[in-house]
C-alpha cells in the first residue's frame, strides 16, 4: 500500500490534507455522528452531482467505480439546516467487500464541523491502477473557551461558511467604554462575556484569528494581543483595575484613513452622543450596547446585562453582530 499517513494495519489515518493510495475497486464512503445523522454526497469539483454514486442509507455511500476527480461532501440530513454545536464527524473510505473484514480503508482525523451548513471532506481521484484519496481538511480549529466556540458555531451558521475566503476577512477590532457607567457591567462580567462572543467571531472572520482590544476612557489603551481563549480573561483582569473616565468618546480611535479590511465593534451601555455607524469600503463599524433595556437595529446589536455567563439567544446576537458582513458577501458575490 502506498500513502502520506499513519498506517493502520490495513488502513490508514489521514491527518490534514494528507494522502493515500487504495485500489481501483469499488469503495464504501461511511460519515457519522453521534449526535446527528448525516447526509453524504458525491459531487464533481464543480458540484454537480458525480455518477455513478449509489446512497445504500443515510452516512453511507458506494462509488461502483472512480474515472474522474470525486469530492466527498457531508451536510446534515435534514433541509437547510447547520451542524449542531459539537458535531464531531467519523469519516471512512474504504474498498467495499463484505467477504473482507479487514479490507484496506482510509481513516479521517476526527472532523469537527460545528455550524456548517455542508463540508468538504476528501477528494477520490483515478491514480494509475489505483485511486487516490485526498483529505480536504486542512485547517485546524483555534482553541477557544466554551462561549467562544458556541460563538463561532453560530458565526460559522450565519455566515454559511466555515471560514471567510482569505481576500476579505478583516481585522477585528474592539473598543471597550471604560467611563463609569460601565462599573455595573464590569462587575457582573457582561464584557467579558461579550468580549468571549466575539473572540468566536473573530475565529471565523479574523485575518490573523485574533483581536486588537483597547479600553476607552480617560485614555485610550491598547492590551497586547494574546490567544483568542484567553483575550476575554485578559480583558476582565484590565478592567477591574483600570482607571474608569467620564464622557465616553467613540470616535477615540480613528480609522477614517484605514486601508485595510476591519471589522470594529464598540462595547458600550448607551448609544454615544459622537457615534457615527457610517462604515466604508474598508471599514465596518458595529456598536454593541449592554443593558436590559437597549434596542437593536442596523450596526447595533443589543446584548441584556445578564448574559454573564451564558447568551441564551447566542445565534441572534451573532447574526446580528454579522449582518453587515454578510450583506457585503452577497454584494461580492461569495453568497448566493
Amino acid at each position: 500500500m502506498q500513502g502520506k499517513g499513519i498506517e493502520l494495519m490495513s488502513g490508514y489515518v489521514l491527518n490534514g490534507a494528507g494522502r493515500v493510495e487504495l485500489p481501483n475497486r469499488p469503495l464504501a464512503v461511511t460519515v457519522a455522528a453521534a449526535t446527528t445523522a448525516v447526509a453524504v454526497r458525491a459531487t464533481l469539483p464543480d458540484g454537480r452531482p458525480a455518477e455513478p454514486a449509489l446512497y445504500p442509507r443515510v452516512g453511507l455511500l458506494i462509488l461502483p467505480r472512480v474515472d474522474s476527480e470525486i469530492v466527498v461532501v457531508a451536510r446534515p440530513d435534514a433541509e437547510s439546516a447547520a451542524f449542531p454545536d459539537g458535531t464531531v464527524l467519523q469519516v471512512t473510505i474504504g474498498v467495499d467487500s463484505s467477504r473482507d473484514l479487514d479490507s484496506e480503508r482510509a481513516e479521517l482525523t476526527p472532523v469537527d464541523v460545528s455550524g456548517l451548513h455542508q463540508v468538504e471532506l476528501a477528494t477520490i481521484a483515478p491514480a494509475g491502477p489505483r485511486v487516490a484519496i485526498t483529505a480536504r481538511r486542512t485547517a485546524v480549529d483555534v482553541s477557544l473557551t466554551d462561549v467562544g466556540s458556541r460563538a463561532r458555531s453560530a458565526a460559522r451558521s450565519a455566515l454559511a461558511l466555515d471560514r471567510l475566503p482569505e481576500p476579505r476577512r478583516f481585522d477585528v477590532e474592539v473598543d471597550v467604554d471604560t467611563t463609569m457607567s460601565m462599573l455595573a457591567r464590569i462587575d457582573d462580567g457582561s464584557i467579558r462575556t461579550v468580549v468571549d462572543v466575539l473572540s468566536g467571531v473573530a475565529a471565523v472572520v479574523g485575518t490573523r484569528e485574533e483581536l486588537a482590544v483597547r479600553l476607552i476612557g480617560h485614555t485610550v489603551t491598547t492590551l497586547p494581543v494574546t490567544e483568542l481563549r484567553d483575550v476575554a480573561n485578559q480583558v476582565q483582569a484590565e478592567l477591574d483595575s483600570a482607571a474608569l473616565g467620564m464622557g465616553f468618546r467613540s470616535a477615540a480611535v480613528d480609522r477614517s484613513e484605514r486601508g485595510t479590511r476591519t471589522l470594529a465593534f464598540t462595547v458600550t451601555d448607551a448609544v454615544p452622543a459622537d457615534w457615527s455607524g457610517e462604515c466604508t469600503d474598508t471599514v465596518i463599524r458595529h456598536l454593541v450596547l449592554i443593558g436590559d433595556t437597549a434596542e437593536g437595529g442596523p450596526g447595533v446589536t443589543a446584548v441584556p446585562s445578564s448574559a454573564a455567563p451564558e447568551l441564551s439567544s447566542l445565534s441572534v446576537v451573532v447574526t446580528s453582530l454579522l449582518a453587515d458582513v454578510s450583506a457585503s458577501l452577497f454584494s461580492e458575490g461569495v453568497r448566493r
